[in-house]
Order: structure tokens, then sequence, then C-alpha cells
């Protein structure tokens, strides 16, 4: 097995290098040519003398994101993840949490690039990729580096913490993908995930591992994504469960309608089996895997294989399966003690050694299994069930966070930035509407006194968060509930908005 990400692109890259690498809108490349483009940035960054272990890559799906990414790793840094429609104000939080020197950006990216470094307040190189892919360039060795990536998640404080993922991690899930889906060079990946979100990593590597097609859509084509299938011959398919959702809403997943998927993989939020029935149906010649990890645990660490249309999951939702054979899963209930439903704690090669420069928070879910001193793990916050086979069940969280579209969300995070921005006495943000256990929105709850403030707040939702964690409404009430022990009754504010739901009511609190 390889020992770093740019070895396992090294190979097709050297071998088949007329072989199509990626699919983009800008145009089609080759082994070749990603590989001279990532070879020239890299030469870059080398003669820039950028220092430290990352450098942030301000781009978005276009050929220096992915030849940026290569470069970055050849040149001996991680990559982190700067999206330029994230508001500039949480890319600046990013920039100083994680004491990055450097961003590569493209020319079409560069203003923005060069307007946040001033807004960061630090010293910071910009540097505008010169990602050629004429010519000939010479195969230095890349110089190693331990770290792959470092991303940031929603954070319960309102700064969001940073997952600095290792070369090592990312190795060992691809090890194990390669095993369950044989990936080959002839498959054609999709690649629907954004760099900020790490299920990105296993369409990008594990298809350039085996030498495959990486297929990039363009907007328009994701509103569509049945036609992309069949327009680009897609083999391989990886999403959330939500995007499928979408399309069986749009009753595009019709029997036939994508028979050249062989393998279709699903992670962020609960698979219902209705919907995996439906997919079924729709790639006949698939096989359907339901996956589960969080970032801390490199992209995936469990897996379930849906094999026949008579199974049977827990209140309508897919199991997600048992560990990867090199990980270790352990459910233990509130006392510390191994249990048949508990919250699921994680351990392996695939694990994270903590999250960047926050020892507090690294202690708090970073910890030593009561049973064995020796072996650190880490608590996921997953309350999990596990049958006579050992086979894991999603139940619950242990905390406020919540998965929506996939991404996972601190309600925290948005609860901070609504008293912060608006001095609200209190902020409640709740997950809805939920269907099929998949949340597609979310729903903050304020006083009466800040309503006249609504759309200032909206605003500075806008301004400090991601467009997945602003809320899609806002409700005024004169007091919140509470439960019998004075905590938030946050079950009767859901019930609340199914109610509205049901009668079709949105009267003017809202």
């Amino acid at each position: 097995m390889a020992e770093h990400l740019w070895d396992l692109f090294l190979r097709p890259f050297t071998s088949t290098p007329d072989k199509e690498a990626l699919v983009l809108s800008e145009g089609n490349f080759t082994y070749g040519q990603l590989g001279q483009a990532a070879l020239s940035i890299s030469t870059q960054l080398k003669a820039v003398g950028v220092e430290g272990p990352f450098v942030g890559l301000y781009t978005h799906r276009d050929l220096t994101t992915y030849a940026g990414m290569l470069g970055i790793l050849h040149a001996g840094h991680g990559y982190m993840p700067l999206h330029p429609e994230l508001p500039q104000e949480r890319l600046a939080a990013i920039l100083e949490r994680s004491g990055t020197r450097a961003i590569l950006t493209s020319r079409e990216h560069a203003d923005g690039a060069i307007g946040l470094a001033e807004r960061s307040g630090s010293k910071l190189h910009v540097i505008i990729a010169n990602a050629e892919v004429k010519g000939e360039r010479s195969i230095e060795p890349c110089i190693q580096s331990p770290y792959a990536y470092l991303l940031f998640t929603s954070g319960s404080t309102g700064v969001p913490k940073g997952v600095p993922i290792r070369q090592s991690n990312v190795l060992a899930y691809l090890k194990e993908m390669e095993r369950i889906a044989a990936p080959t060079a002839t498959d054609r990946f999709t690649q629907l995930f954004e760099f900020t979100f790490d299920l990105s990593v296993h369409d990008i590597f594990l298809c350039w591992a085996a030498g495959g097609t990486l297929v990039v859509p363009s907007r328009e084509q994701l509103l569509a994504p049945a036609a992309f299938v069949r327009a680009n011959a897609i083999t391989c398919w990886f999403s959330v469960p939500s995007m499928a959702l979408l399309m069986d809403r749009m009753r595009t997943l019709k029997p036939g309608a994508m028979p050249t998927l062989r393998f279709s993989a699903f992670c962020g939020e609960p698979l219902p089996e209705d919907l995996v029935r439906k997919w079924s149906a729709a790639a006949p010649n698939s096989r359907v895997l339901n996956l589960y990890g969080p970032t801390e645990a490199t992209i995936a660490i469990t897996a379930h294989e849906w094999k026949s249309d008579q199974e049977r999951g827990h209140v309508g939702i897919v199991s997600i399966g048992k560990p990867f054979p090199s990980a270790q899963g352990v459910v233990l209930n509130e006392a510390g003690v191994g249990t048949e439903e508990g919250e699921l704690w994680l351990g392996g090669p695939q694990v994270a050694e903590g999250y960047w420069q926050a020892p507090e928070q690294t202690g708090q879910v970073f910890q030593f299994l009561p049973s064995d001193p020796s072996a650190r793990y880490y608590r996921t916050g997953d309350r999990v069930r596990k049958d006579e086979h050992g086979n894991l069940y999603f139940l619950s969280r242990t905390d406020q966070q919540v998965k929506v579209r996939g991404h996972r969300i601190e309600l925290e995070e948005i609860n901070h930035v609504l008293r912060e921005q608006g001095g609200a006495a209190f902020a409640q943000t709740v997950a809805f509407p939920i269907t099929d256990g998949i949340a597609l929105g979310l729903v903050a709850f304020l006083p009466l006194d800040v309503k006249d403030q609504a759309n200032d707040l909206l605003n500075a939702c806008r301004a400090h968060l991601p467009e997945h964690m602003v809320p899609a409404r806002l409700i005024f009430l004169p007091d919140l509930p509470t439960n019998s022990n004075g905590k938030v009754d946050r079950k009767a504010l859901l019930e609340l908005l199914n109610s509205e739901q049901r009668t079709g009511s949105n009267d003017s609190k809202s």
C-alpha cells in the first residue's frame, strides 16, 4: 500500500498518461495533463517557500481545485478547503484558527482570496495557481507530509473546529473501500460533494487510485442527477440520501433509469428503506452500500450492503452496518460499560489525533476506554443499537448536533449567532422539516421583543454561517416551553411545527 496520497495518483499518471482523469465544465483532462498541472503548482509553492503544515485552497470545482489539491500534497503540505461562497468572516475565523500562512487560488477567485487575506489581519501569501497542462516536467519525489487535509466542522462555541486528517488515516479508509467497491480503470465516478465535505475525498482518491475517471457535474447538471448519470455513463455513485430523496420527489427514480450504475454508496444521513428500494429499481445493476462515519474518523468507518428488498431495518431506516475489519466500534452506556444500546465509541487507524490546536475540546471526546487505558477512542455522540448479528442502527444524538442535507451542524453555533447579533434573551434552533428521518432545513425560535429585527437576524446568519446553517424561518414566542427538568422542551417545539404543518397554518408568530 502506498504511503502518500500522491503515490496513488502517480501510478496512472506515469502508466496511463493519456487516460481521461477528470471531466469538468471547462474541459476534460487526462492523467498526464492533470499531473503536469499539479507539478506546476507544487513548483510554485516550493518557490514561495510556504511554511506550515497546511495551505488554504480557495477555489471551486475547476482545474485549480483538483490540480491544486494534488500540488499542495506533492509540495509537502495538507490542503485546507476554503469555499469562495462561504461568508468571509467565517473563512477568516478558519484561517486564524488554522494558522495557515498561504492561500492557493485561481485567477477567477483571486480578488476574493486577496480580500480574505486582507480581512484576516495576519500575514498571508496569496498564490495564483499556474496550472500548466502542457509540456513535460520532471517528476520529482513528493515531500512527505503526515497530513492530508484540515477540515472545519460546526462548533458549539460559535467557532468552527478543525479536524486534521493524516495521510495514514485516508489510506486506511481507501484500503477498506478498495476491498468493498473493487474500483477499476473503467469506472466513472460522481463528484457531488463540495471540498469542505470530507466525503469528497472518497470520490477523488478511490477513483484516481484505480485509474478511473472523475466526473464533476455543473450546477445545471446537479438539477437532474439521473440524466447526468445516463449522459456520462456513470458507474460509481456517492451522495447523501437527501439527494436521492429529491430525485424521488422529482419522479426521476423510475425503474431502469440508471442502468450504467454498478456501485451506489450513501452516507451522511439516515437511509430510509423505501428509498433504497426505489433506488435499486432505478439502478438495477448496482450494489447499494450504506456508510457511516464522522469527520473525526475519516470519511466513513462502518458499512452495510443492502442485499434484498426483503431486508428490514429499524423503524424503516437501513442499518449502518459493522465497523471495518481494521476499525473498532464499542457501544457504551452512561456507566461506561459495554451494552447493546448506548453511545458509539470508535477506534483504529482512521481515527484522527484530535482537534487542531484545541486541547480542551480534544480531551472532551478523544478519550481512553474505561476498560482499557491504552486504547484511545473517539466518542461520536451517536446513540446506536447493536443487534444479535453485530449490525449497528443509529437511534439519536446525545447532544444538539444534527445533520441537514448531510452537513453536520451544532445547533448551538446558530443559537450563538442569533443571541450575539440580536441581543435575544434566548434562541433555540431545531431541524425541520424531517422526511423519512432526513432533516431538510432549520427553524429558529426567538423572543417576541426581537421580532422587528427578523431581517437583520437572518442577514447576520448569512454573514456568519454557511448557507446550510441559515434558518429557513424565525418564529417568535413569549417564552420557550420547558420540561420537568427545566430544560427547553425541544419535542414541544417540534410538535408546534408538526401541528402547523398538519393544519397548513402559518400565523403571525413567524
